[in-house]
């Protein structure tokens, strides 16, 4: 059961400023931490020693030592566990400064994308101590140069995403033989930003120049998912959060999602969930 319902999912204001911070876990704590909330920005949670529990948009984790979870901007989570380490948050702006950073630095994105299922990373030892070095070496040089040692907490930060990339391959016990295509995590941006108002294949297509069938092919080659999976998968994801964390009737979703019909959204979320808002709503507060 989801313990808050507020008039809409907040938004947790960290203690620190800027674009970037790494800190210990401990740090990381206010009114909402142990209640659903949400950030404006890509979160690496590493925990060092936890016990517990950690939810994250509805599924509930087992929390061990050494387990990473990448929240990207929006993710409601939640807290429910004893816990020490250390987390970084940083922007997409911090990261990719200039176009030349989009030519010349890991494409973070990929590895927060969660159209192959989402999961916590389990970190072995041997990485968490190149980790534990990268934390150090962020912390050292954000502290003694805040401003002309930015370009090199981003090659650390670079390298610690890098090593937790290699992890949750090593995760994965089956590699997913999908094609990697810079326009997916494009095409990924896209849906972000449009999702509540543009419902059509063709509206994506058009911002590649490709005919809507195109671009499902390049979609289904990179995540085995169509333009159109992906996008329902948003909305709905998108429905059960206000559902769950807000007072907002059906109806008022309903609009703010883009559709025009109540009827046909309760039955758009039905044939994609199995129960009506209603019955989900009533299933996350019983």
């Amino acid at each position: 059961m989801l313990v808050n319902k507020s008039a809409d999912i907040p938004y947790q204001q960290l203690p620190f400023n800027g674009q970037f911070n790494v800190a210990p876990l401990g740090k990381y704590s206010n009114e909402l931490t142990n209640m659903p909330h949400r950030h404006d920005h890509f979160q690496i949670m590493w925990f060092t020693k936890a016990k517990g529990r950690h939810m994250v948009d509805f599924v509930w984790y087992k929390v061990e030592d050494n387990m990473i979870f990448l929240l990207r901007p929006g993710q409601v989570h939640q807290l429910d566990c004893e816990r020490e380490g250390f987390f970084l948050y940083f922007t997409e702006k911090f990261y990719f400064t200039n176009k030349h950073d989009k030519e010349t630095l890991y494409d973070f994105t990929n590895l927060f994308d969660n159209w192959h299922g989402y999961g916590p990373i389990s970190i072995s030892n041997e990485t968490a101590e190149s980790l534990r070095g990268l934390v150090d070496l962020m912390s050292r040089e954000k502290s003694s140069a805040p401003s002309c040692g930015r370009g090199i907490v981003k090659h650390y930060l670079n390298a610690f995403m890098l090593l937790a990339e290699r992890e949750k391959d090593r995760n994965t016990a089956v590699t997913m033989p999908y094609a990697h295509d810079a326009r997916v995590v494009q095409l990924r941006r896209l849906l972000e930003e449009h999702f509540c108002t543009e419902h059509q294949v063709a509206f994506y297509a058009n911002a590649f120049a490709l005919t809507p069938k195109r671009l499902n092919e390049i979609t289904k080659e990179s995540t085995g998912r169509t333009v159109t999976e992906l996008l329902h998968d948003r909305i709905i994801l998108e429905s059960k959060r206000n559902l769950a964390f807000s007072h907002k009737s059906v109806k008022e979703i309903c609009y703010e999602l883009g559709f025009e019909d109540p009827a046909y959204f309760s039955r758009f979320f039905k044939n994609n969930t199995g129960v009506s808002p209603q019955d989900f709503r009533d299933m996350m507060f019983k």
